[in-house]
């Protein structure tokens, strides 16, 4: 880590840092960014974070009216990844049962017309999407299966490590900067780092080294603190692309100065 680095960044991860140092490793981390609808300040500022740290971005983006002039946004944009966020982004479970796009009593061909429609809406717009974001996180076994059927090739969550299986690879993302209890805000850095953390020590006991750790960013959401850290965290962190932690085994990364 370098020696600027903001003190909370080298009082919480130093120790576990130098543990990975000296076994010469260094974590694996990716980028994705949910929710995004349409171009304007919040994801120019997004845009600008990314571009000034050669930090790859994977965009979930909503088929919605803006779509595709968020595509023409984006697409001059080094490093920056669209992908599918929902069928609509719309709450379909009924009260007391969470949030989710797909419910238990929908058929597989009806989540398949919906996948279908949806990366349809994508390719008109301009966008060639392989990844699937499912809203809030709720992968329900019909959509998993539908989309092994469809020319997305690997899906995202939240807090499973790296994995794949009927022919659909999965990479999820684990460090979330927002709290959401009472409305989105900025979780605060001892709460991220101590979570980051965590996860680099269960990583280094079970030897899962490889094991990439995602950040996860709303840039609707965000409030000033919320950038601050970003800009501060990217800066310590490189962010390696989503395709190539969920195409092929990634190489180890060097280990960081601790």
């Amino acid at each position: 880590m370098r020696k600027s680095a903001p003190i909370a960044f080298r009082l919480i991860l130093g120790r576990e840092l130098r543990l990975w140092a000296k076994a010469g490793r260094s974590p694996i981390l990716w980028w994705r960014d949910d929710d995004a609808r349409a171009p304007g300040e919040a994801l120019d500022k997004l845009l600008d974070l990314s571009r000034r740290h050669d930090a790859p971005l994977t965009l979930a983006a909503i088929a919605g009216p803006h779509l595709a002039a968020l595509v023409r946004r984006v697409e001059g944009e080094p490093n920056i990844e669209v992908a599918v966020h929902g069928f609509k982004h719309i709450n379909r479970q009924p009260p007391g049962r969470g949030f989710g796009e797909v419910v238990p009593e929908d058929g597989l061909e009806w989540v398949r017309a919906q996948l279908r429609a949806t990366v349809m809406a994508f390719h008109k717009a301009g966008a060639r999407p392989t990844l699937f974001v499912p809203p809030w996180n709720n992968l329900a076994p019909q959509l998993v299966e539908a989309i092994g059927d469809s020319s997305l090739g690997a899906i995202s969550a939240f807090g499973q490590e790296h994995a794949s299986g009927d022919g659909v690879a999965r990479l999820d993302t684990h460090l979330d900067v927002l709290r959401w209890k009472g409305g989105g805000r900025f979780r605060g850095r001892w709460r991220f780092l101590s979570r980051m953390r965590r996860l680099m020590a269960s990583r280094r006991v079970s030897g899962q080294w490889d094991a990439p750790m995602g950040l996860l960013t709303h840039h609707m959401d965000h409030d000033a603190a919320t950038w601050t850290f970003l800009d501060e965290f990217l800066a310590v962190f490189p962010m390696r692309a989503r395709q190539d932690l969920t195409t092929a085994s990634p190489p180890a990364s060097r280990a960081l100065s601790a």
